[in-house]
């Protein structure tokens, strides 16, 4: 599997979780911290370009799922409200994820 160090984007993740408002989902997060590092963004798009399920390129729902999951790294900043809230995906296709709420 080609290698990103996520690292670069996780360090984004406090700044990125204080910008968002209340509550958010895991699509909203994800779009915003893209936004705010568009460049870390995109090289880890890249770096997953060949990666592949079901035999069709896949490198959003690759790059997208690692994202989304570290979001559970940070008890202290948010906590899952739930998992299935609806949501539009970065395609605006009807999808669900979870929903966030930053900690007091």
């Amino acid at each position: 599997m080609t290698q990103f160090d996520f690292n670069l984007l996780y360090d984004k993740y406090p700044e990125t979780i204080a910008s968002m408002n209340d509550p958010f989902t895991s699509h909203q997060f994800i779009l915003e911290l893209a936004r705010q590092n568009q460049v870390l963004y995109i090289e880890a798009l890249y770096a997953y370009r060949h990666q592949a399920r079901i035999n069709k390129p896949a490198p959003f729902m690759i790059v997208h799922g690692r994202l989304a999951r570290h979001l559970f790294e940070y008890p202290n900043l948010i906590t899952q409200l739930r998992k299935d809230a609806p949501s539009k995906d970065i395609f605006n296709q009807d999808n669900w994820c979870s929903e966030w709420k930053k900690v007091n």
